[in-house]
């Protein structure tokens, strides 16, 4: 899904200066997620499946 997310927008501060992070947003009811580089293009996540993508994240489901 693309569109406008409002919401605080935050990254990692293992991101350190790079320009090319994930920035994640609370919503209140579902989570916003975006590039850094393309702040205009944004992904809205339910809470649950926001869980289950950085569950997925961490065990490594999603390495190439």
């Amino acid at each position: 899904m693309t569109g406008r997310v409002a919401g605080s927008w935050r990254k990692s501060t293992r991101c350190g200066e790079s320009s090319h992070c994930v920035e994640v947003a609370y919503l209140g009811h579902s989570v916003g997620l975006r590039n850094s580089t393309r702040p205009h293009q944004t992904m809205e996540l339910s809470i649950p499946a926001f869980q289950d993508l950085v569950s997925r994240i961490k065990n490594g489901e999603l390495d190439r």
